[in-house]
C-alpha cells in the first residue's frame, strides 16, 4: 500500500507542565495544575496532522522497547499513521521531553534524545518510504546520525523514485548549522524553517533573503514559519505569499510549527496552489496553539477549513 507522506525523524513523549512561571529552588517541591503526557517530536506530529486531514501517513525510525516507545506507537497507530517502517530496540530509551509552558505559552524544554540519536540511514524502510508520494525529514541536529551526508543519499534516492522531498529544520544546539542540511538541499523539494532557526542556517537576517537562500540551494519551495505572525511562504516559479496569525488565545505553541507542515504538505500533495497550501497551514497553526499538544487540535479537513475562511487579511 502506497502512502502519501512518510515521515522520519524525531518523535518523543512530551511530558507537559503548566504553567511554571518559575523553577522551584534546588531541593525544595513546587506544586502544578496541569500535568500531562503527549506525542511530540517534529516527524510524529507532521505524520499525524497529514492523516487526520485525510491523508495516508506514515512514520519511519527507531523507538525503544520501553513505556514511552509503547506510548507512542500507540498514539501513532490511534490516530490513523502506519508503523510498519518503525523497529523496536532494547538497548535505548525512546525519547521523551519535559515541557514547562509558562502562562504566555512559551516553552523551555528539558529533553532526552534516546533513540533519536540512534536512528540512521539504515532504519529507513525504502519498502514503505520509496513506495510513497513524499518523504519528510524532521528534523536535523536532534537525529545526529542522519545529518549531513546519510540524509542526502536518502533524499537522492527518494527523488530518483519520483518521491516528492522535503525538511523540518531544528534548532542546533551546538552551532554547526549549515552543514547539517547542506547536503540534503539539493535534493529537497520543499524546505521549512522557522525564522530563528533560519536566520542561523542562512547566515540571513530578512525573511525574502532567507527565501532566497533557500531557494538558491535547490529546493523548489521554501516555508518559513514566522511564530505569532505567521507565515511566509516563496517558490522558485515565482509565488510569494505572506500571512499574518490567526488571533487566537495562545494556551501552548509546543508543536504548531511541526503540524503546519503536516497541513502544507498534505495541500500540496492535493495539487492546491500555494496560497491555499500557505493558509491551511497558517490555520493549523492557529488550531495548534489553541489546545495542549501539538497534533490534537485538528480534528477534520472540514472543521479546518472552516476556521481558514476565518482568517481576515
Amino acid at each position: 500500500m502506497g502512502f502519501d507522506l512518510v515521515t522520519v525523524g524525531v518523535v518523543c513523549a512530551d511530558v507537559m507542565v503548566r504553567p511554571v512561571e518559575a523553577v522551584p529552588a534546588r531541593g525544595t517541591l513546587g506544586l502544578v495544575p496541569s500535568l500531562d503526557m503527549h506525542l511530540g517530536g517534529l516527524a510524529g506530529v507532521t505524520a499525524i496532522v497529514c492523516s487526520r486531514l485525510g491523508g495516508k501517513s506514515a512514520f519511519v525510525g527507531r523507538l525503544g522497547r520501553d513505556s514511552f516507545g509503547d506510548f507512542l506507537l500507540a498514539k501513532l497507530s490511534e490516530n490513523g499513521v502506519d508503523t510498519r517502517g518503525v523497529r523496536r530496540v532494547d538497548d535505548c530509551n525512546s525519547s521523551a521531553t519535559v515541557v514547562l509552558i509558562s502562562g504566555d505559552g512559551e516553552r523551555t524544554f528539558l529533553h532526552h534524545m534516546g533513540t533519536n540519536a540512534e536512528t540512521c540511514e539504515g532504519d529507513i524502510d525504502f519498502d514503505v518510504a520509496g513506495a510513497s508520494r513524499a518523504l519528510h525529514w524532521g528534523g536535523p541536529a536532534i537525529t545526529p546520525k542522519l545529518d549531513g551526508a546519510p540524509m542526502g543519499r536518502v533524499f537522492a534516492r527518494a527523488q530518483s523514485l519520483g518521491v516528492l522531498t522535503s525538511m523540518d529544520t531544528c534548532y542546533d544546539g551546538k552551532g554547526v548549522w549549515l552543514p547539517l542540511i547542506e547536503p540534503s538541499l539539493p535534493h529537497l523539494d520543499i524546505v521549512f524553517s522557522s525564522l530563528e532557526e533560519a536566520r542561523h542556517y542562512t547566515g540571513r537576517d530578512a525573511v525574502e533573503d532567507i527565501a532566497d537562500f533557500y531557494l538558491s540551494c535547490g529546493p523548489k519551495v521554501a516555508v518559513i514559519k514566522l511564530g505569532a505572525e505567521g507565515i511566509f511562504v516563496k517558490t522558485a516559479g515565482g509565488d510569494r505569499v505572506r500571512l499574518p496569525a490567526h488571533r487566537v488565545p495562545v494556551v501552548d505553541t509546543t508543536g504548531a510549527g511541526d503540524a503546519s507542515c503536516g497541513a502544507f504538505l498534505y495541500a500540496h500533495l492535493q495539487g492546491w496552489d500555494t496560497e491555499k497550501c500557505a493558509r491551511l497551514a497558517n490555520a493549523v497553526g492557529g488550531l495548534t496553539v489553541g489546545r495542549m499538544g501539538g497534533a490534537e487540535a485538528v480534528e477534520s479537513l472540514g472543521k479546518t477549513l472552516a476556521f481558514m475562511e476565518t482568517l481576515d487579511v
